[in-house]
């Protein structure tokens, strides 16, 4: 009986989210407040810390663009993304990169690192 009613469940949420176009199961865009700076400030905060680059890539973030109805652009930015770790105290900072504007956000920071490819060299 249970099963029936989770069946049910599931197929009205799919039915209501194919007619509305959104799904009951959709995750939300949130805001989050960061800290910007300029590129070289928000650089020798992060050397002062004793934090070393250990892992960069390129991350496609949603941005702002007024033009469209909900206010987010359909084409994501591609922007820099780095993590710093100081091995000794085990604190981590994590910054994107906006070259064209010439700062970094921090986008989180904290302690107690942990990684398992770095316990496993």
């Amino acid at each position: 009986m249970i099963k029936h009613i989770i069946t049910i469940i599931w197929c009205l949420a799919f039915w209501g989210g194919f007619i509305t176009g959104k799904s009951v199961f959709a995750g939300t865009w949130n805001e989050k407040p960061v800290m910007c700076d300029d590129i070289k400030h928000v650089s020798n905060v992060i050397r002062d810390k004793g934090e070393l680059l250990i892992v960069s890539g390129i991350q496609l973030t949603k941005v702002r663009d007024p033009d469209e109805a909900n206010g987010l652009s359909p084409t994501p930015a591609t922007l820099p993304l780095r993590m710093y770790v100081n091995l000794e105290t085990k604190t981590w900072t994590i910054i994107e990169t906006h070259p064209s504007y010439g700062v970094s956000c921090v986008l989180g920071y904290g302690e107690n690192f942990q990684s398992i490819l770095l316990e496993t060299m």
